[in-house]
C-alpha cells in the first residue's frame, strides 16, 4: 500500500556549497553531533514592530548620510607604525571551494609575516590554519553560510558552532539577503529544530505563529524582519563573546534601505561588524555602501540599538593601496581582501617615498616560522 504522504516533488537542489558543509561535519562528528542539539532564539517583536523601528533608522541615517565624515586612514609619513596599524586592518582570505592545502599554508605564512589581522577561510581548513599561526598574534577567521546565504538557519548554525570548537575566533555570516528583497525570494527550505524542550518549542511556535499571522494580517508586503533577526539572535546566543560576528550584506543586491534594514537588525542582535561583500556576487565594497553603514553604525549606537557599536568591513573589490586608504577614510577599521601581500607592498612604496629616500629603507617584515602539523591535514 502506498504512503499518504508524498515527497516534494520540486524539491530545492543543495548548493555546492551546502553539500561540501554537510559531508565535512558528517566526517567530524566532534565539531557537529557530539555537541548536542542546537536551540533557535525566539523573536523578541512582531513583523510589524521591527518596520516600524526600521523605518525610523532608514529616515534618519538617509538624512544624516548627506554630510559623510571623513576619517583618518593610515599615514604613510608615520613610517612604520601606519604599516603596522594598516596591516591590523586586513583579513586575508581565500574562500574558493577548490583551495588546496598549499595555498592555505601559503596564506597563514603570508599572514605571520605581515602580522595581518585575522586569515578569513572556509570551515574545512580552520584547524589547519590554527595550527599553522600558532603563536602568532593572527586570529583565525570562518565564513558560514557562504557565500549564497540562504542556507536555513540550523545549517549555518551547525556550522558556526563547529568552526568555533575548531579554534575560530572571528565568524564571517552570509545574510539571507533574499528575505530582504522582491526579486528573488526563494522558495520556502526549512529544517524542523526541535530543542528538547517542551516549552521552548511551545513559545517558539507560538511567536513565530504570532509574527507570521501579524504580517499576513498587517502587510503582506513586508520582509521577514523577524526570521531574519530570528537567525541573527540565535547566531549571537551560540556564539557569544569574545567570538566576533560579522554578518555579510552583500549589497550588491541590496537598496539604500536594505542595507540600513538589515544593519538594523543586526545591532539589535548584537553583532561586532557588518561587512559590505562575499566577493562573489555583483560588484565589491562601494564607498557610498561603507558610508551608509557607517553611518547606520554610528546612529543605532546613538539610539542605543544593541549593546555595543557595530564597526563596518569592506570586503570584495579591495585590491590596491588607493582602495584600501579610501575605505579606512570612508570609515571602515577591517578590510577583507586577497590582495593583502600587494596592498603592502604599495605601502612600502609610499612610506618610503615619503621619507624621500626610497623603498628600500623601508624594511620589509621578516619571515616567521610556519607551525605546520602535517597530521591536522584539511580537516578536523
Amino acid at each position: 500500500m502506498s504512503s499518504s504522504t508524498s515527497p516534494n516533488p520540486h524539491p530545492i537542489p543543495l548548493t555546492e556549497s551546502e553539500v561540501f558543509i554537510r559531508g565535512f561535519l558528517a566526517a567530524n562528528p566532534a565539531l557537529d553531533a557530539d555537541l548536542g542539539p542546537i536551540e533557535v532564539m525566539t523573536d523578541r517583536y512582531t513583523n510589524a514592530e521591527w518596520a516600524a523601528q526600521i523605518e525610523e533608522t532608514q529616515k534618519a541615517v538617509l538624512k544624516a548620510v548627506e554630510a559623510r565624515k571623513v576619517y583618518q586612514g593610515p599615514q604613510m609619513r608615520n613610517g612604520q607604525e601606519a604599516l603596522k596599524e594598516l596591516a591590523k586592518t586586513i583579513d586575508h582570505t581565500v574562500l574558493k571551494l577548490d583551495t588546496t592545502q598549499s595555498a592555505v599554508d601559503g596564506l597563514c605564512s603570508e599572514a605571520r609575516t605581515e602580522d595581518f589581522k585575522s586569515v578569513c577561510v572556509r570551515l574545512n581548513w580552520v584547524s589547519r590554519c590554527i595550527s599553522n599561526l600558532k603563536g602568532s598574534s593572527v586570529l583565525v577567521a570562518c565564513v558560514v553560510g557562504f557565500h549564497e546565504g540562504t542556507q536555513d538557519t540550523h545549517s549555518k548554525l551547525r556550522e558556526a558552532r563547529a568552526a568555533v570548537q575548531a579554534g575560530a575566533l572571528e565568524l564571517d555570516l552570509v545574510l539571507n539577503h533574499a528575505l530582504l528583497t522582491k526579486h528573488n525570494k526563494p522558495a520556502a527550505r526549512t529544517v524542523p529544530i526541535r530543542s528538547h524542550d517542551s516549552a521552548i518549542d511551545s513559545i517558539t511556535a507560538a511567536n513565530t505563529y504570532a509574527n507570521s499571522k501579524a504580517s499576513e494580517d498587517e502587510n503582506d508586503e513586508l520582509p521577514d524582519y523577524s526570521a531574519i533577526f530570528r537567525e541573527l539572535a540565535s547566531m549571537r546566543s551560540l556564539c557569544p563573546s569574545p567570538v566576533v560576528l560579522k554578518l555579510i550584506l552583500e549589497t550588491s543586491q541590496l537598496t539604500d534601505a536594505q542595507i540600513l534594514a538589515a544593519s538594523h537588525l543586526a545591532a539589535a542582535a548584537n553583532f561586532d561588524f557588518i561587512k559590505t561583500s562575499t566577493g562573489f556576487n555583483g560588484h565589491g565594497a562601494t564607498l557610498p555602501h561603507v558610508q551608509l553603514m557607517v553611518a547606520a553604525a554610528e546612529y543605532l549606537q546613538a539610539q542605543r540599538v544593541g549593546s555595543r557599536k557595530m564597526q563596518v568591513k569592506a570586503s570584495g573589490g579591495v585590491r590596491s593601496l588607493e582602495t584600501a586608504v579610501q575605505m579606512l577614510e570612508a570609515g571602515a577599521t577591517r578590510l577583507g581582501t586577497s590582495s593583502g601581500l600587494w596592498i603592502m607592498q604599495e605601502a612600502r612604496t609610499k612610506v618610503g617615498e615619503a621619507k624621500g629616500n626610497g623603498v628600500d629603507a623601508v624594511d620589509r617584515p621578516g619571515a616567521t616560522r610556519l607551525y605546520t602539523d602535517d597530521s591536522v591535514g584539511g580537516g578536523y
